[in-house]
């Protein structure tokens, strides 16, 4: 299996949490996701839709960023495809993507 290294600032914060894991496995898509963190937090004032939101758009940002350094993409036309694609993809939702979540 091939996994990604674990980014040195998250070793050094011992409350860092893992929210997302993506996997290409027998030609599928396979995720893990850390679901209900916000919503189950006491006093956090943090809509649960609103911050996967924002941890989607982070990943995007991170997409480009790295597009541009490591292939020298445009990040406003990077950013732009995504976005693009996103929405397209998310209209159509893919046949046989489903799942079971687990607590």
């Amino acid at each position: 299996m091939r996994e990604l290294e674990i980014p040195s600032e998250v070793k050094k914060d011992e409350n860092a949490t893992e929210m997302v894991r993506f996997w290409l496995a027998n030609n599928e898509p396979n995720v893990s996701l850390l679901l209900g963190m916000w919503e189950d937090a006491e006093d956090s004032g943090i809509d649960e839709l609103t911050a996967w939101g924002n941890v989607l758009s982070d990943i995007a940002q991170h997409i480009a960023n790295g597009m541009e350094q490591s292939h020298g993409w445009k990040y406003e036309q990077t950013m732009h495809i995504l976005m693009e694609k996103f929405i397209q993809c998310a209209k159509d939702r893919a046949p046989g993507l489903d799942g079971e979540y687990t607590e």
